[in-house]
């Protein structure tokens, strides 16, 4: 009865909710191609070249993201985890490689956020920085591939078609990292401060043009390092580095509670099919490298130090252990502060796990591993506005950037016994998806949760994945933010269904809930809904500047402005994208109250003085709009003096005339102004 009440749940969803009129023809013929063709195509060529099916599907995936994500962003991409290996592997040394390079990127985030104010990222100091690192230890990393090499063949012989499956699905998600950066908070926020290190070699804190400047940015920063070794955006590359490091820790943390291969793979295959991770995978929120974290804390957890894989015996194992952990912890706060509630249950589950053995002596310096590693922007936020969460709780620490709590009335739904139902059936009530967009996860595999609760291979994991859901979600009821705890679950449910319903019953649980998700898959993002992969993919519809020109127009204006460091933009209009332009645009949104509150100004005047006021004011040199939608500005420009520049799509570029004196708002608003920096490093850009 336990067993069966999971897809009961699911098929009094599917009658009881209108879901199916969201399962539109298109995004599903599309996922069903991505997914089933690669698999075929793979089949028939294992059988003729007397090959692994799952070897050719992950050579084919992996050649696909080199040449839409790009060649230079994937080098890049290597080299920073290379290096990240190596610096993991002082904490870890006997540890799996995917867990030390989780650690290495969690130091490097945490050591570059207390250094971005200086002109100090530049391609010429990346480069042979991590190239030096990666070459000291060359002995290391090529020990490391024979490994993984090893390891990859004796699994996929254990398991070959379950590997097949989790390739062939891991392969549909990394789609998403093909695409342009075209999300809201990305073009808005979290691509400015990668943007900001490639063009003017520092970040500018300014938190008055974008009021989450200050807030967490570990996962950033290491888009950051990427772009800066690129020389572009290397927003596809580094997602796949997180995915593939998701997917590996996933699979080990499944074998951690006592499955076997086949179970590991179809935990690889359970998380590459929950639709919300391609908004992830194609985007630059922090909740990927979260969850990525999180996998490996818990990994560390699971696998006590002195079994196989374990971190050493003894003092100097535990002391190595309780750093690395730290790191990790430090990772998830230097990513994002709302992480606490996910590394709460965490941290219970080591204090119950290390209880007996804690190195008392080293608690204050694990403590402050975490601190540094975790506490650059928040310093950075507490010295320079007086809220070190700002702009989160401005009610608690009022300051004169923003106002009010921070938190997004939206999704306030209410918190109840049934909302992991709601959320699989009405997704669109607590996330931006379609109904189906989370998965059915929770669903489906209902009964293996409450098995995994009473096993004690897997109560510890499955209570800390609950918990940390619920925490994440009380507070606030959107979905996005509990993902890395359902995604932590995934081994607890995997274990606990096939302990219920056995081996082959359980395996077709799981294949259940697989094909329930990828049937729904594309309603986890518009952007790969509306068909942006079939657009990249087929050469008449333009490419990258075809898609850019239908989903985002205004990021076109990126290769006009390229290079002119005189420039000062405004974006007027709904996508207020200005993070791609190093601090040289600005846009009058709820993340900018005193240009928003000006453009108001000036609108409700509506007269050409008003808005030619406001342009000599703030020393704008140039002006994006959608004509139309603001009228009175539409009329000004001609009668002000301004010039079309050019026409892209539904916007126009339009050059203003600049008065002598005009403020430099670039200049004006650059937080570095503030710090105590050597002479001449705040003014750069």
């Amino acid at each position: 009865m336990l067993l069966a009440a999971g897809p009961l749940l699911f098929l009094a969803g599917l009658l009881a909710t209108p879901i199916l009129a969201h399962l539109l023809p298109r995004p599903l013929a599309q996922t069903l191609a991505l997914w089933l063709l690669p698999l075929g195509l793979a089949a028939v060529a294992a059988r003729a070249l007397r090959q692994r099916a799952a070897d050719l599907l992950a050579i084919g995936w992996g050649a696909l993201l080199l040449v839409f994500a790009g060649p230079l962003p994937v080098l890049a991409t290597v080299v920073l985890a290379a290096a990240a290996l190596v610096l993991g592997h002082a904490l870890l040394p006997r540890r799996p490689p995917e867990l030390r390079i989780a650690v290495g990127l969690a130091l490097v985030a945490g050591a570059l956020g207390w250094l971005l104010a200086l002109p100090v990222h530049r391609a010429i100091v990346y480069w042979p920085l991590l190239l030096a690192l990666a070459g000291w230890r060359w002995r290391l990393l090529a020990t490391e591939a024979r490994a993984l090499t090893g390891g990859w063949r004796v699994a996929v012989d254990a398991a070959p078609g379950a590997a097949t499956v989790a390739i062939a699905t891991l392969g549909l998600l990394s789609t998403a990292a093909w695409l342009p950066t075209l999300e809201f908070d990305d073009v808005v926020y979290h691509l400015a401060l990668p943007a900001q290190l490639q063009q003017l070699g520092a970040y500018r804190f300014d938190a008055q043009s974008q009021m989450w400047a200050l807030a967490p940015w570990g996962g950033d920063v290491l888009h950051g390092v990427v772009q800066v070794l690129a020389g572009g955006e290397g927003r596809g590359a580094l997602n796949a580095l997180w995915l593939l490091l998701l997917a590996t820790l996933g699979f080990r943390l499944v074998r951690a509670v006592g499955e076997d291969a086949a179970g590991g793979f179809a935990g690889v295959a359970l998380i590459a099919s929950v639709p919300t991770l391609l908004w992830l995978v194609g985007g630059m929120q922090a909740e990927l490298p979260s969850a990525v974290l999180a996998m490996a804390i818990a990994l560390q957890l699971a696998v006590p130090p002195g079994e196989r894989g374990g971190c050493g015996d003894g003092g100097e194992g535990e002391r190595r252990r309780l750093f690395a952990l730290a790191v990790l912890a430090g990772g998830l706060m230097t990513i994002k502060a709302s992480n606490v509630l996910l590394a709460l249950p965490l941290a219970s589950w080591w204090l119950a796990v290390a209880a007996r053995r804690l190195p008392w002596r080293w608690l204050p310096a694990g403590l402050g591993v975490l601190l540094l590693v975790g506490g650059s922007s928040y310093v950075f936020a507490w010295g320079l506005s007086g809220n070190p969460l700002l702009p989160l709780f401005n009610d608690v620490f009022p300051n004169a950037i923003a106002g009010g709590s921070g938190l997004d009335r939206r999704w306030l739904v209410g918190f109840g016994p049934d909302l992991p139902w709601r959320i699989a059936f009405e997704t669109d009530r607590y996330v931006e998806a379609f109904p189906g967009g989370a998965g059915f996860l929770p669903v489906v595999l209902a009964g293996g949760a409450v098995a995994a609760l009473a096993m004690r291979r897997t109560r510890a994991l499955a209570l800390a994945a609950i918990a940390a859901w619920v925490l994440a979600m009380l507070p606030m009821q959107y979905a996005r933010y509990a993902l890395p705890a359902s995604l932590l679950l995934v081994p607890a449910l995997v274990a606990g269904t096939r302990a219920l319903a056995g081996g082959r019953a359980g395996m077709a649980m799981l294949g259940l809930v697989l094909v329930a998700n990828l049937a729904f898959f594309a309603n986890g993002s518009w952007i790969w809904r509306a068909g942006a992969v079939k657009r990249l993919l087929d050469p008449r519809d333009g490419g990258v500047v075809g898609i850019h020109r239908d989903f985002l127009p205004e990021r076109m204006l990126g290769p006009l402005l390229q290079g002119r460091d005189d420039v000062r933009l405004l974006v007027v209009g709904p996508e207020p994208a200005i993070a791609e332009f190093g601090g040289r645009a600005f846009a009058g949104s709820r993340y900018d109250l005193e240009l928003a509150a000006a453009i108001t100004a000036a609108a409700e005047d509506g007269s050409a003085a008003a808005w030619s006021a406001l342009f000599v004011e703030f020393g704008f040199t140039h002006l994006s709009l959608r004509p139309g939608l603001t009228p009175s500005l539409d009329a000004a420009l001609p009668a002000i003096g301004g010039e079309p520049e050019a026409a892209l799509g539904v916007i126009e570029l339009w050059r203003l005339p600049v008065a002598p004196g005009a403020r430099d708002l670039m200049r004006e608003r650059d937080g570095r102004r503030a710090l105590p920096l050597p002479a001449g490093n705040s003014d750069r850009g």
